[in-house]
């Protein structure tokens, strides 16, 4: 079976002159240059500040990394996202439609019809409001509960004695 060597550290960036990247020492060989000729055309006080910014830039570009990239990839991404046009793809434009609903028309009407339809909604419409139970209306018609019946009721301690039923 053949075995094959897998590549490691590619995002790592090989070192060229002594322990910097070819774009760190570029980098700062750069700004020293740049510093080397502010020296010449400007006075101590302004070429300090002037070189002071342009070291300090320089280094902050070669050396320092904000989630894992490098500066100069977030600088290069938050320009581009300044300056080029942004496409909000959630605004979509709406087409207007009609619907046709004479078929519907018929479908309710259908629906009203039918008998059991008409039962879950007088059941539900009973629930909703609060409807109070009777038991006369759970018995078929023309038949009543008989009021004044006498019954014999058992207290906790075992007496037993007639009692009148009241259905209200």
């Amino acid at each position: 079976m053949a075995s094959f060597q897998v590549p490691q550290f590619i995002e790592e960036k090989p070192k060229i002159i002594s322990f910097f990247t070819l774009q760190q020492f570029l980098l700062l060989g750069g700004a020293a240059i740049a510093s080397i000729v502010l020296y010449y055309i400007f006075s101590m006080f302004l070429w300090v500040i002037l070189s002071a910014l342009i070291v300090g830039s320089a280094i902050a570009l070669g050396f320092v990394k904000i989630n894992g990239q490098e500066l100069p990839k977030v600088v290069r991404a938050a320009f581009r996202y300044y300056w080029n046009p942004r496409r909000y793809v959630w605004q979509r434009a709406m087409e207007e439609t009609s619907l046709d609903t004479s078929s519907l028309e018929k479908i309710s009407s259908l629906r009203r019809s039918m008998s059991i339809q008409e039962k879950f909604k007088k059941i539900a419409d009973s629930i909703t409001t609060g409807k109070i139970f009777k038991p006369e209306d759970s018995l078929p018609d023309g038949t009543k509960l008989p009021k004044g019946k006498y019954e014999v009721v058992t207290y906790l301690t075992g007496e037993k004695r007639a009692a009148k039923r009241v259905d209200f």
